[in-house]
């Protein structure tokens, strides 16, 4: 895709969420509260991480306990080619919430 076609759409057009797979209303909220284009509003600008840790998408999560969690995937460390190699994620199952 062209990127001043792409730039014309983050200027102009409203966020849409599609209708399948379906996305939960806190998810919705959090992602349209990060993409705010005025950055002044845009959720974490004014009280940083601690604005984003306390919305309801992340209702249960123990940020404390998180450092200690065993991650899914740990990727190799970076190599361009990496980043778009899919074959890491051909066997990772993806759940969408």
């Amino acid at each position: 895709m062209d990127h001043e076609i792409t730039l014309a759409n983050i200027v102009a057009r409203a966020l849409e969420f599609p209708k399948d797979p379906y996305i939960p209303a806190p998810a919705k909220d959090l992602i349209s509260q990060l993409l705010v284009k005025d950055p002044v509003r845009r959720l974490g600008s004014t009280l940083g991480a601690s604005a984003i840790k306390h919305h309801p998408f992340f209702q249960g999560v123990n940020w404390a306990l998180l450092r200690c969690t065993t991650p899914p995937f740990v990727p190799p460390s970076f190599v361009r080619d990496v980043v778009s190699d899919e074959s890491y994620f051909e066997n990772t199952r993806v759940d969408y919430y």
